[in-house]
C-alpha cells in the first residue's frame, strides 16, 4: 500500500481546463468532467453514418471520415436520450500521448468547451489529480515542497 505522500508525488497534475492536441483536428481546450461517467465527447456536427464509417464536421472547420467503432445511447436529462457514434482519435495533452482513445460525437455548439473528457478516461488513462482551481498547466513543470 502506497504511503499518502508517495500517491500524490506520482501523480500528475492537471487544470480542469487543458488543451488536447487531437491529431486531425488541431489544438483544443478541453474540460475535465470527473462527473461525467461516459465517454470522452468531441464537437461534431453534420454527423453523417454510412455502414462502418463516420464523415462528420467538428472544430476548427475541420471535416473528418473515420471509422465507426460502436454507438452509445446517452441520457441527456429530462428524459431524453441521444444515440452517437463513437470514433477513436490519438492526441496529445502536456507531454502524455494517448493512442486510440474513443470519443462520441455529439454538437456542442451551445458549449463553451468542445471537448468533454470523462471519468473513465481520466482514471484509467490520465491518472491524474485534477486541480479544479488551475487551467491549463499541463504543460508546465511544478516542484512539490513538503
Amino acid at each position: 500500500m502506497k504511503k499518502f505522500k508517495q500517491f500524490f508525488i506520482e501523480k500528475q497534475v492537471f487544470g480542469l481546463i487543458e488543451f488536447f492536441d487531437l491529431d486531425e483536428v488541431g489544438r483544443i481546450p478541453a474540460k475535465l468532467d470527473s462527473g461525467n461517467g461516459a465517454y470522452n465527447v468531441l464537437h461534431g456536427v453534420d454527423i453523417q453514418t454510412q455502414g462502418n464509417k463516420v464523415f462528420f464536421r467538428t472544430e476548427n472547420g475541420k471535416t473528418l471520415l473515420k471509422d465507426k467503432k460502436g454507438e452509445i445511447t446517452i441520457n441527456v436529462g429530462a428524459g431524453n436520450t441521444e444515440d452517437r457514434p463513437i470514433v477513436e482519435f490519438d492526441f496529445r495533452i502536456g507531454n502524455k500521448e494517448f493512442k486510440d482513445i474513443p470519443f462520441t460525437l455529439s454538437d456542442r455548439s451551445t458549449n463553451l468547451y468542445k471537448i468533454l473528457v470523462g471519468k473513465e478516461f481520466i482514471e484509467n488513462e490520465l491518472d491524474a489529480l485534477i486541480d479544479v482551481s488551475q487551467e491549463n498547466i499541463a504543460d508546465e513543470d511544478f516542484e512539490a515542497e513538503y
